[in-house]
């Protein structure tokens, strides 16, 4: 990137981009969603392992896109829950709903589903938007 803005300035003194991509603020936000998490639950650290992708591999039949999708869960691997950011992005923009908001939400349910337990066990704030 060339241009003022990656240059070193009172605004940007490592010369680093203002501005982060898309992708890196949505990494960000399921990092301090996962990181709550794991603070509530420790178990999740040594049961479930987390990753993003961008989307879904989807069939052309497909009617419902997904925010997250899980695998695994043997004695012998955890869990995997991927979350989807692309889909959670354009949901989030579309309703006028918070980015973390969505992310903490997909995660918890989820969560909830993979270790069968409650979403309101996993996050005693839990508040579905069906309210």
């Amino acid at each position: 990137m060339l241009g003022p803005i990656s240059r070193p300035s009172r605004f940007a003194p490592r010369g680093l981009p203002l501005q982060r991509s898309a992708a890196a603020q949505f990494d960000e936000v399921v990092a301090i969603e996962v990181t709550r998490l794991e603070k509530r639950l420790p178990q999740v650290v040594t049961r479930v392992e987390f990753a993003i992708e961008d989307v879904p591999n989807l069939d052309l039949d497909a009617v419902d896109i997904p925010l997250t999708h899980s695998t695994g869960g043997t004695s012998h691997e955890p869990y995997r829950i991927v979350v989807f950011r692309r889909p959670i992005e354009l949901r989030a923009e579309r309703s006028g709903t918070s980015l973390a908001w969505l992310v903490r939400s997909a995660l918890v349910l989820e969560l909830a589903d993979v270790l069968a337990l409650s979403p309101e066990q996993i996050d005693p704030e839990f508040e579905s938007d069906d309210d």
